[in-house]
């Protein structure tokens, strides 16, 4: 019998967690690999006021398949409220996603990841070590922090399914 091949969604708060000179240029493709080690990648966004951001990194995400979702105001919030929205809305449609993939340490997550999790989803946080809510990460099913070694992380959850 064929095993379930999970559906994911990326969301993404770059206001919360940018790519940077400081910051492996090579992230965005690793949460992909990563997702798709989990299952099926069926849509991946990523929110920000583009026009206050890098514009290199936002046509490379788009190159990566990043839909780059513009919140053009500056008003505080605006990208958390509109990615919570988008989020919901797909949680209530039919098919919804098995897995949800936020990148964000922004505590304002922590009730939709609950929402997520009553109607039986797995949630996965990637976030900044330093700047991550520790209430967000407890409630999550899993988490990591993008400044550590992903490229590791994804060698080894590698290994594990291999051997399973």
């Amino acid at each position: 019998m064929k095993s379930k091949v999970f559906s994911i969604s990326l969301y993404w708060d770059y206001q919360n967690v940018r790519i940077n000179n400081s910051f492996n240029p090579y992230f965005a493709r690793y949460v992909q690999t990563f997702a798709n080690l989990h299952g099926s990648l069926s849509s991946q966004r990523v929110y920000s006021n583009w026009r206050e951001e890098n514009q290199s990194n936002e046509q490379r995400l788009y190159e990566l398949g990043f839909d780059c979702i513009d919140i053009p105001t500056t008003e505080k919030q605006s990208v958390d409220r509109k990615l919570i929205a988008d989020c919901e809305r797909e949680l209530y449609s039919i098919p919804s996603t098995d897995i949800l993939i936020l990148i964000t340490g922004d505590g304002d997550y922590k009730n939709l990841v609950r929402q997520w999790q009553a109607k039986g989803k797995k949630v996965i946080i990637f976030a900044h070590s330093k700047r991550a809510n520790q209430k967000l990460l407890s409630v999550a099913d899993e988490y990591y922090f993008v400044d550590k070694k992903l490229p590791e992380l994804l060698e080894v959850k590698t290994r594990l399914i291999q051997m399973a």
